[in-house]
């Protein structure tokens, strides 16, 4: 995505996981970054993660493919800006699923 500056592209990684609930590493990718390498769109994830806007778990079913969901913090951040103010945040993103507060899913 040329001419997009890093934190753009980083509120609409965000966007879209506020909006979508959840998604695996490949999807934001598709969705966020398709003309970059992969790489890049890990690291942003890990840049959100480090933020606290968003945290993966992992699919052990699914050959331990990554699924990233935002936080509560996530949430009510990408809930201030004009383009998702007022939009129900949905419930899902805001409950952690079970399997990952087990130790070791980081």
């Amino acid at each position: 995505m040329i001419g997009v500056d890093a934190g753009g592209g980083d509120r609409l990684a965000l966007a879209v996981l506020v909006q979508y609930r959840m998604a695996t590493t490949e999807q934001m990718h598709w969705a966020v970054a398709p003309g970059v390498r992969i790489e890049q769109t890990r690291r942003r994830l890990a840049r959100l993660r480090e933020e606290g806007l968003v945290d993966p778990i992992t699919l052990p079913q699914a050959g331990r493919r990554r699924v990233w969901f935002p936080t509560r913090y996530g949430v009510r951040v990408a809930g201030e800006w004009p383009e998702l103010r007022g939009a129900d945040p949905p419930g899902l993103c805001l409950i952690r699923p079970p399997c990952a507060s087990r130790s070791g899913t980081r």
